[in-house]
């Protein structure tokens, strides 16, 4: 009689940029001793993928493991699936590197296990109708993708028992769906009824599958889940049952169902992702409109039928939603340009393409990590150490990209390929970088990246210290999640909250990881940057700016500057000028930002006029965002000479008058960062914390440190101030 064929997929991935021994604890908690349990039960077969990422953790820490693996691929136990090898969402790529990316992987994994993969793991699940012609073309077989993609076909759970072929172009692919009731069984729940819900499936004409592929980490990283899984057992016997009830259900992989079994039919599915992605990537108000009509039809009989057609937004919607999200993508796509049009320069001189053309294509590739460019309980936008881990690769990758277009372009005095002489260049380029119809600006340097955004205040979006491939500006505004009622919520029931007693999904979870966190929720009416244009009324103090709860008297935080520029010799000049109102002035700002080849900084000389027949009483202040990634740490800090700082971490807060000089000194990089004042200012320093939820919990994150000097400026009719504040960085 058919057999219940039973898929247990397993994805395990760490980010780009994240921290050692995150992935240690990962390793040692889930990684290990789910193969362990795996190796007691020899008739179990799994299929498995990891990252690049995880593959070049265990070469460097953990060699063993990759003794392990090799044994079960030898064994025949375990299919090893491919995918994009630093996790990309492989839709929001350059084509070629669609391709480059899965092709970088299965080579790897046949070169180290010596296993060719036909599979694939499709990172978050995100699908576009586009991807079947690159996934072929990379050599790819097989994808899986959740059930939610067929329903949304308009496929039922009786016709979801095999796998599908689709194509585009051509190019065509097996994809097999995931099973949503599998996810949220296993492991949370116990296996009995995950083996209660297979037996269901059960056929006397044809063999049925069931498939659950979901992420490695939550056998033993998710909270609770260590103990449940491997201390309480749950592994173990599930594996034990289904052993136990062997004449019914039986493991295979994707590749061995494929092979013996004929697909169910065609389909083509739809723009998706996961049914939660669909939620975390819609605008507050609309999350709410989604929440709201998904309980008005869930306790109706109608519910079932309903659901699918209730998705949510797509994976691209985190690009307006999130302003950082969408300037990192399109920096990255900006990197991979730079990167193809080096490497065709060089080809076109004949120069063989070595190692350091492969680690510039590296570079892009681990620029495209998924994890930082979106927001839910598990994205990491909100984590600064894993943006700075796609700025870090995109930095890397553009210097070796400029110093091929350089020499192209500059001839003598710029470094060649493979030289080790420093480079030396100075461009100013523009265009509409982050596609949003509006032109914005780079000043260029074999030391400095400076991005600004004329029509949006002036404001600087970007500024790279090349040395530590460190953007400076790393920074996130502070913004209103649909969550963030769960935690207001939460902190109102706290009295009353007895929790529940074993682990639970990550969506089910209200976990606040520090006492008054409610008390931090505060909301920018602005982008945050740098270099942005305040003017304050009296009685405008520190705290009533940092909660946004003061009034601008000026125009132009939000106001669209004129831009001009010129590059003379060594000497690049971007020149900024709004006219706008100030208390009901006119007033025009003149911003002039100076950039010289080989300085380690810049220089913005500002000057201001009162266009009107009055005096102009006014408080200026020049806003700057600097995120060294540490708030609290003892080796970053400020140091404002002539001063003493009762606190002086980077996450204090203070006002200090008779200001000439402030420095913010990152001792672990090795970097200081330097504001310097033709005229003594009063200055503000205030952290910029966010409150964001995690796998973990609801908890307070550090982004950046606002530094903003302040002068207070009155002028007569037709009169003009000016002031110039040198930025230095060594």
């Amino acid at each position: 009689m058919p057999k219940v064929q039973f898929i247990f997929a397993l994805h395990n991935h760490q980010p780009v940029g994240n921290f050692d021994f995150v992935a240690e604890d990962a390793y040692q908690k889930s990684y290990l001793p789910f193969l362990k349990v795996l190796d007691r039960h020899p008739s179990i077969k799994i299929t498995l993928h990891y990252t690049g990422i995880l593959y070049r953790f265990f070469e460097q820490k953990h060699p063993e493991y990759i003794d392990m693996l090799k044994r079960f691929v030898a064994e025949g136990r375990a299919e090893i699936l491919s995918g994009g090898f630093y996790e990309p969402i492989l839709a929001v790529l350059p084509d070629e590197d669609k391709v480059g990316q899965i092709r970088k992987l299965s080579a790897f994994i046949e070169t180290t296990l010596g296993y060719k993969a036909r599979g694939m793991w499709l990172a978050e699940r995100v699908w576009e109708p586009h991807l079947p012609k690159f996934i072929a073309e990379a050599g790819i077989d097989h994808v899986v993708v959740d059930d939610f993609h067929f329903k949304m076909a308009g496929l039922h759970d009786d016709e979801l028992d095999g796998y599908y072929l689709t194509e585009e172009q051509n190019g065509m692919v097996r994809v097999f769906p995931g099973s949503e009731r599998l996810r949220y069984l296993i492991p949370f729940h116990a296996p009995e009824e995950t083996l209660e819900y297979l037996a269901t499936l059960r056929s006397p004409s044809r063999y049925r599958l069931a498939v659950m592929a979901d992420d490695g980490e939550k056998f033993g990283v998710w909270p609770e889940t260590y103990r449940t899984v491997y201390e309480e057992g749950w592994l173990e016997r599930f594996f034990t049952l289904i052993e136990q009830n062997s004449e019914w259900l039986e493991t295979t992989t994707f590749s061995e169902f494929a092979d013996q079994q004929p697909p169910r039919g065609r389909v083509y599915l739809p723009t998706a992702s996961y049914m939660e992605m669909g939620e975390w990537t819609l605008p507050v108000r609309a999350m709410k409109e989604y929440d709201d009509a998904l309980e008005t039809v869930k306790g109706t009989p109608q519910f079932n039928g309903l659901r699918p057609f209730i998705k949510g937004g797509i994976w691209r919607n985190f690009f307006t939603k999130y302003s950082e999200s969408n300037h990192m993508h399109k920096r990255m796509l900006m990197a991979s340009q730079k990167a193809g049009a080096a490497l065709a320069e060089l080809e076109a001189r004949g120069v063989k393409k070595g190692a350091e053309a492969a680690r510039m294509l590296d570079h892009v590739y681990q620029a495209q990590c998924n994890d930082a460019y979106w927001h839910g309980v598990f994205g990491g936008l909100y984590l600064p150490h894993l943006r700075t881990g796609i700025y870090e690769q995109v930095i890397q990758a553009e210097y070796l990209a400029d110093k091929v277009l350089n020499v192209r372009d500059q001839g003598s005095g710029v470094r060649s390929w493979g030289k080790k002489k420093q480079a030396s260049w100075l461009e100013i380029e523009k265009g509409d970088f982050d596609r949003d119809g509006q032109d914005e600006v780079m000043m260029n340097s074999e030391l400095l990246n400076l991005f600004i955004a004329p029509a949006e205040g002036g404001r600087i979006t970007e500024l790279d210290w090349k040395p530590r491939s460190f953007n400076l500006t790393n920074t996130l505004t502070r913004r209103r999640e649909g969550y963030h009622k769960k935690l207001l919520d939460a902190v109102k029931d706290a009295a009353a909250g007895a929790s529940a007693d074993g682990a639970k999904t990550i969506h089910e979870r209200v976990s606040v990881k520090e006492e008054g966190l409610q008390h931090h929720l505060h909301y920018d009416w602005y982008t945050r940057g740098s270099l942005l244009d305040h003017f304050q009324g009296s009685g405008v103090d520190l705290s009533s700016f940092m909660r946004s709860e003061y009034y601008e008297t000026g125009d132009f935080v939000l106001g669209a500057y004129r831009m001009t520029s010129r590059r003379s010799g060594g000497t690049a000049v971007v020149i900024l000028e709004r006219s706008g109102t100030v208390a009901g002035l006119a007033v025009t700002l003149r911003k002039e930002l100076v950039l010289r080849s080989g300085e380690g900084g810049f220089t913005a000389r500002y000057a201001i006029t009162n266009l009107s027949s009055e005096e102009l009483n006014t408080t200026f202040g020049c806003e700057f965002n600097f995120s060294l990634l540490a708030g609290n740490a003892h080796d970053r800090y400020y140091d404002i000479p002539g001063h003493t700082l009762d606190k002086r971490h980077l996450a204090s807060t203070g006002e200090t008058n008779n200001v000439q000089q402030v420095s913010l000194v990152d001792e672990w990089l090795k970097l200081k960062l330097s504001l310097l004042f033709s005229q003594p200012v009063v200055l503000w320093r205030a952290p910029v914390e966010t409150v964001s939820q995690s796998e973990s919990g609801f908890e307070r994150v550090y982004q950046s440190s606002m530094v903003m000097p302040l002068w207070r400026i009155s002028l007569g009719a037709g009169a003009t101030w000016e002031t110039e504040i040198r930025v230095k960085v060594e």
